[in-house]
């Protein structure tokens, strides 16, 4: 991840964000044109040249290897689980980002992550054992199990 930062031209040891001319220029062309946000359409067909949109030939059938899948997988399900990966991959992007952890090196973030999974795991744990023991003493208390 941190790679992708210096790549485009972040100076990380900046107090803010910096850009450089380059940086940004190279990191412009990389966006395709005609989008918003880097975004293209669903259903969009490859970028052609001058980063413009174009549609695949009406006659174009489907690609090699198109045929049914391995296993009897039906093509939703794949499809399913390629949107549930991105959806999960987005979430540990937003993940970094408001944790700040992209600008760890991999092994301190590993230690974070570690120690925050342990944290949790103990918190569960604890709620786990110690909760009906509250839970039956308040219902005791207000006289509601005898």
């Amino acid at each position: 991840m941190l790679r992708r930062y210096r790549s485009a031209g972040l100076c990380l040891g900046a107090g803010r964000f910096a850009v450089d001319a380059h940086s940004a220029a190279s990191w412009a062309s990389r966006r395709p044109q005609g989008s918003i946000g880097g975004q293209r359409p669903p259903g969009a067909g490859p970028i052609g040249a001058g980063g413009r949109v174009r549609a695949a030939p009406a006659s174009a059938g489907p690609g090699p290897g198109a045929g049914p899948l391995a296993g009897g997988e039906s093509a939703g399900r794949v499809m399913a689980l390629g949107s549930a990966w991105k959806q999960m991959s987005w979430l540990y992007y937003q993940y970094l980002l408001v944790t700040a952890l992209y600008m760890l090196e991999p092994w301190e973030r590993t230690v974070f992550n570690s120690m925050l999974v342990s944290i949790v795991g103990m918190a569960l744990y604890t709620g786990y054992v110690f909760m009906p023991q509250h839970i039956m003493a308040i219902l005791h208390y207000f006289e509601i199990v005898q």
